[in-house]
């Protein structure tokens, strides 16, 4: 099944995914059936080892919803992947 994520600056250059048709500001994925949040964050090297993830405070969105990293993917989902960044 497929789903698409929206947070490029999050994901980097994960050789098995693709840019969505036209758009290149989404990503295409294709997952298995039953595949969580957890699971999928592990496929993406550029995120971070999955210990880490409460460190730098990452939260997932689907389809607008900020959702648990238990969370079980379903088609059409859309991502949108959120690290908090401070600076100046």
């Amino acid at each position: 099944m497929k789903i698409r994520i929206k947070s490029l600056f999050a994901v980097g250059a994960t050789d098995h995914l693709k840019e969505a048709p036209g758009s290149g500001k989404e990503m295409l994925m294709e997952i298995e059936e039953g595949t969580t949040v957890d699971e999928l964050l592990k496929t993406l090297p550029a995120i971070g080892p999955p210990e880490q993830f409460d460190d730098i405070m990452l939260h997932v969105f689907v389809n607008g919803r900020l959702k648990g990293f238990d969370y079980v993917l379903q088609p059409g989902d859309i991502l949108d992947l959120h690290i908090p960044v401070s600076g100046g």
